[in-house]
C-alpha cells in the first residue's frame, strides 16, 4: 500500500507510467491512492511545481545571456558588409564577359559603345586600384608573386582597346580587320618564362587561322619597372588550312623585337595595359582570360 506521505510527484509519475498487461489492459483497475490524494490533485500539482521550475530556470538563463561581461548576449553579433562595388567595375566586367563568349570582334564595335566602354575603363583604372599588387607598392615582392601566378600558363584573349582609329601598338584598328591578340602565357621559372603571341582570325578569313609568335617573357622585379611584362620574338610560326606551325619568312623580321605590356589593372581574370601613342595619347587595352582557347588549345 502506498503512504500518503509520497509526494504529488510519485502519484503522477505512476500515472505517466500506465504500465499495460499483455492483454492492453492497465496493470492497475484505478491507482491505489490514499484517500485525499486524487489523481487530478497530484496532476495538477505536479504542473505547478514543472512551471515554477521551468520559470526559475529561464530565470537564470535570462541573467546569463543579458549580464555584462559573461561573452553571451552583451554585444551585438559583427558582420563584415562588404564595400560597395565600383558601378563602372560590375557594368565593365559583364560587358566584356558578353564580348568575349559571343566572340564579338572589338573592331565591329559601334562608336557609342565604344565611348561607354571607354568611360568604364577610365574609371576603373583611376578609382580603384589593382586587386593584386603586380608592382610590388606595398614593399612586398609577394605581389608580383601572384601576378606571375595569376597569368602563368592561361590564354589571354584583348577583347577592347580604348582607341579605335591608331595604326599602331594600343589600338584594335592597328590589328587586320577579323583578327584578335591572345596571349597564351606557358610555364614560368622564376620571373622568366615562355608566350605564343598569337594573331587569331575569326571564321570570316578564310585560310588563315593565325599567327604565332614563339616568344621569350620576363616579369621585372627591379626598382624602375617593377611589374613589367616583356616579351620577345624568337620565331613566327603559321595555322593555314588547320596546317599549323609553318614558319613564315617575312614576320621573321621581327625576330629579336621586344615587346611590353604596361600594366596598370589586374585581379586574376581581368588584364589592362597602358600604351602611349606617337601623339602622346594614353590608351588602355584591356585582356579577358580565354579559358575556351585555353582547352582548345590544351588538345594540340
Amino acid at each position: 500500500m502506498i503512504s500518503s506521505s509520497f509526494s504529488p510527484f510519485f502519484v503522477a509519475l505512476l500515472l505517466l507510467l500506465q504500465l499495460r498487461r499483455s492483454d492492453g489492459a492497465p496493470a492497475f483497475a484505478s491507482p491505489p491512492f490514499k484517500s485525499g490524494v486524487s489523481s487530478t490533485s497530484g496532476l495538477q500539482s505536479l504542473h505547478k511545481q514543472t512551471l515554477s521550475t521551468s520559470h526559475r530556470a529561464l530565470s537564470r538563463s535570462t541573467r546569463l545571456h543579458s549580464s555584462p561581461g559573461s561573452g553571451f548576449g552583451n554585444k551585438k553579433p559583427q558582420t563584415n558588409k562588404p564595400a560597395t562595388e565600383l558601378f563602372e567595375l560590375q557594368e565593365l566586367r559583364a560587358q566584356l564577359q558578353t564580348i568575349l563568349k559571343q566572340n564579338i570582334l572589338y573592331q565591329s564595335l559601334s562608336t557609342e559603345k565604344r565611348e561607354e566602354l571607354t568611360k568604364y575603363v577610365k574609371a576603373v583604372v583611376e578609382k580603384t586600384e589593382s586587386p593584386i599588387d603586380f608592382s610590388g607598392k606595398s614593399g612586398s615582392t609577394m605581389g608580383t608573386a601572384q601576378f606571375v601566378a595569376g597569368v602563368e600558363g592561361k590564354s589571354w584573349r584583348m577583347v577592347f582597346s580604348t582607341d579605335g582609329s591608331s595604326g599602331g601598338e594600343g589600338g584594335a584598328d592597328g590589328l587586320p580587320y577579323g583578327s584578335t591578340v591572345i596571349l597564351r602565357i606557358g610555364d614560368f621559372m622564376g620571373t622568366n618564362g615562355k608566350l605564343d603571341y598569337v594573331l587569331k582570325f575569326s571564321k570570316q578569313v578564310m585560310g588563315l587561322n593565325e599567327l604565332v609568335a614563339k616568344s621569350s617573357c620576363e616579369v621585372d622585379i627591379g626598382p624602375v619597372n617593377p611589374g613589367l611584362f616583356t616579351f620577345q620574338y624568337e620565331d613566327i610560326k603559321t595555322n593555314i588550312f588547320g596546317v599549323s606551325n609553318l614558319p613564315v619568312g617575312f614576320f621573321g623580321l621581327l625576330k629579336g623585337r621586344v615587346n611590353y605590356v604596361d600594366t596598370v589593372w589586374f585581379d586574376g581574370e581581368r588584364w589592362i595595359e597602358r600604351n602611349y601613342l606617337e601623339n602622346g595619347d594614353l590608351v588602355y587595352s584591356v585582356y579577358v582570360r580565354d579559358i575556351d582557347d585555353e582547352k582548345e588549345n590544351a588538345k594540340k
